[in-house]
């Protein structure tokens, strides 16, 4: 089974996420900000991270730029909902950073599926 780790500091969310994923199969392991994130990465066999980019302490940027640092392979997809008034899409920058996928909120879950399994060929 595939280790899907979610990083967002929005608890509803993380809970959407994850009911989601679990009722897909996967496992599933939260964090509430990136640093939690980066810990969890380095205790747990995770297969995939799904990472808010607006978050306080550590943004979803720098967990991208950290991940990239230490694995060049793990798939990341980035999400973000906020910050439609600002001239930088920060969503757009987490590809270049080096996530696989983007979206952003509110996203379609079916949508978050079909690149959750597309990066993931062997998932369930």
């Amino acid at each position: 089974m595939n280790s899907i780790l979610i990083v967002d500091d929005d608890v509803g969310v993380q809970k959407l996420f994850s009911v989601f994923l679990k009722g897909k199969g996967y496992h599933v392991e939260t964090a509430g900000n990136g640093i939690e994130g980066l810990s969890k990465l380095q205790e747990n066999k995770i297969d995939l991270v799904l990472v808010d980019i607006m978050m306080p302490e550590m943004d979803g940027l720098e967990v991208v730029q950290a991940i990239r640092k230490e694995d060049k392979v793990l798939p990341i997809i980035a999400v973000s909902g906020g910050m439609r008034d600002v001239e930088i899409n920060f969503v757009s920058c987490a590809r270049d950073f080096g996530a696989n996928a983007i979206f952003e909120k509110p996203l379609v879950l079916a949508e978050l599926l079909k690149s959750v399994k597309a990066l993931l060929p062997e998932a369930v």
